[in-house]
Order: structure tokens, then sequence, then C-alpha cells
């Protein structure tokens, strides 16, 4: 599973709503995100190829921070957590909650593991249609 789906701050691209949303043609996993996002609920579904390969989510301190670094990922630096990593998941966005728990998990577990769990937790046992940080439950198979 590559490496692309771990996102440096540890949340898990696979599950990102625009992510999947594109992926599973279904807009519904947007349009249920909070209304921070609202001005994105309006637009047409846009491929995104995660903050490894491009960031397409705007300036992102974290990111850079460990791209100067050179570490895959925040757990892995001799600052974790740092405070930018503290705002960002306490930032009131409820998927960016997960991210110290993840990276922790990153860490103790390997990330081949970690991965598969996270995409074992976010598809749809029946069908393998993919979940996404606002849309948990399948809808197609009603899995």
């Amino acid at each position: 599973m590559p490496d692309e789906l771990i996102a440096y701050c540890g949340l898990y691209c696979g599950a990102c709503s625009f992510k999947v949303g594109f992926e599973e043609r279904n807009k519904e996993h947007i349009m249920r995100m909070p209304s921070i996002y609202d001005d994105f609920k309006s637009r047409p579904l846009e491929f995104c190829p995660g903050c490894r390969l491009e960031n397409l989510c705007g300036d992102c301190g974290i990111r850079e921070c460990a791209q100067v670094k050179k570490i895959e990922y925040c757990s892995l630096c001799n600052e974790f957590p740092c405070e930018k990593l503290l705002e960002f998941s306490n930032d009131g966005k409820p998927h960016h909650a997960e991210s110290i728990d993840n990276l922790i998990l990153i860490k103790d577990m390997g990330k081949e593991k970690w991965l598969e769990t996270q995409k074992q937790q976010w598809s749809c046992e029946k069908c393998n249609s993919k979940f996404s940080w606002y849309m948990k439950e399948c809808e197609g198979c009603n899995g």
C-alpha cells in the first residue's frame, strides 16, 4: 500500500472526504463535511493526490516542516508532538483530532500494518466501498 496515504500529520488520506468523494464519484462525502468546508460543496469533484505528492490544501506548516527535516511523518521528529501539531489536532475539525493518536500508532505498529488497519477501517466489508471522515458507513449495500 502506498506511503502517499499517510499524511505528514498522521491523517489517513484514504479516508479524506475529497479523495474518497472523487474516487467513489459520490459528492455526499463532501456534503457531510462541517460547515467550514461549505465553499467546496458547490464545486465539482476533483482528484487529490495527497499532500506527499502535491499539496492541494493550501499552505501547511506541518508539511513544510517535515520536508525540511526530511522525515516521513511527525512522530519521527525529536520535537513530537510540537506546537504546530498540537494546534492542528485541536483546531475544531473532528478528523484533525485523530492525528496525534495516529502518529503514535504508526510509530508503534509500523506504517505497513497501520495502513492495512486503516484500509480495513475505512472500507465496507461487504462491497469494498470506501468510507470517509464524515461518511463512516456504506450507503451502497447498507453494510
